[in-house]
């Protein structure tokens, strides 16, 4: 947001207490949105803002962190598989309550402004707009997804074309995610020579019958895995070594550290300019 989308000092508020009521995954009233000169925001003329700044920034006083971090979004009929869990680095999809009513929020990373701290000072958050339970999680892990999300050897990308899709074909309110760990972390692979893969897919204890279908999905992998690259009780091009379902209470940080997380978008860092985004 440019300095002249700010109001004028003079139409700040002014109040005693410097610091803020509003906190990570916080919603703000429709009231504000004229104070802040977002009536007619490019994608949605009736956003629903929510404030992305993390807590620790919100609570110091203008004066040591002057601006608030938000993120408009719009209300969408239901979830898209892709866009839960923080799949998509770019785009994200979250429960939240509105009035009683159950709707789904869609938010572009693309979208996120900054605004001055002191026009929200007196602000609370809306009480008839709420993010579920265990949303505010998912949208930390969405935010820092995109500047930490891993990048592939591109010679692992391009043979792993045939399994591409069905990789990142998931149930995303079961599985969290999919994680990999290969070798050589090499991007001048010999053809003759394969990378060492293994896989684990890490599934919800939220739900009963996740560890079922997250077993169900390692299983169609391992398959598809031996139809394009085990010929003659010989691996070509990638050596699948494991491919587990895993639940995500004993997904390890040193299993984080290890692993890779595999998202709907990857990125290659070999060509230049850098491949595009799926």
């Amino acid at each position: 947001m440019s300095n002249a989308d700010q109001p004028p000092a003079a139409s700040l508020p002014q109040t005693g207490d410097a610091a803020t009521k509003l906190r990570q995954g916080s919603i703000l009233p429709k009231s504000v949105l004229e104070r802040l000169n977002l009536t007619k925001f490019r994608r949605d003329e009736d956003p629903v803002l929510v404030v992305i700044s993390h807590d620790c920034d919100l609570i110091r006083p203008p004066e040591t962190e002057p601006m608030i971090e938000l993120i408009p979004g719009h209300s969408k009929d239901e979830l898209k598989d892709g866009y839960t869990n923080g799949q998509s680095p770019r785009t994200l999809h979250l429960n939240y309550v509105q009035n009683g009513a159950k709707k789904v929020l869609e938010l572009s990373a693309l979208d996120k402004m900054q605004v001055d701290k002191r026009t929200l000072l007196d602000v609370e958050p809306d009480p008839d707009s709420v993010l579920e339970k265990n949303t505010v999680t998912i949208l930390q892990g969405w935010l820092s997804a995109r500047y930490k999300r891993a990048a592939f050897p591109n010679e692992l990308i391009r043979r792993m074309e045939p399994i591409k899709k069905k990789l990142s074909s998931v149930n995303a309110a079961k599985i969290v995610g999919i994680w990999m760990e290969y070798e050589p972390e090499d991007d001048d692979l010999p053809a003759d020579e394969p990378y060492e893969l293994n896989i684990k897919i890490v599934y919800s204890t939220l739900h009963f019958d996740a560890r079922t279908t997250a077993e169900e999905k390692a299983k169609s992998l391992r398959e598809r895995f031996e139809k394009h690259f085990f010929a003659q009780g010989v691996w070509h091009s990638i050596d699948l070594r494991t491919c587990e379902a895993i639940a995500d209470a004993v997904f390890s940080v040193r299993d984080i550290l290890t692993y890779k997380q595999w998202r709907l978008e990857h990125l290659s860092l070999r060509e230049n300019p850098p491949d595009e985004y799926l």
